[in-house]
């Protein structure tokens, strides 16, 4: 379980599995039980749907930046952040 106060296990799967594979579920990359489990978690666990709900806005925020014109240099700064934050993991 996280450290969250506001997160709980409601017996869909714990917080931290839940906010593990938060983006999957974001990028609808997971088979439909395993949606709807975590989708019933975050429907019972406040502290996790606040932190879906961040990150689900924060998709759409970045997804329509990336729809205007990105200079290169800043796809290049990104791709490697994002290289170097996957190899830590």
């Amino acid at each position: 379980m996280t450290n969250n106060e506001d997160c709980v296990d409601v017996g869909a799967g714990n917080c931290d599995d839940a906010l593990a594979r938060l983006y999957e579920y974001l990028d609808n990359e997971m088979d439909d039980a395993t949606a709807e489990g975590i989708r019933s978690h975050l429907d019972g666990c406040g502290g996790c749907h606040d932190r879906f709900d961040v990150e689900r806005r924060l998709k759409v925020v970045v997804k329509q930046r990336l729809e205007e014109d990105v200079p290169q240099q800043f796809i290049a700064k990104l791709r490697h952040a994002l290289e170097e934050e996957a190899a830590r993991h």
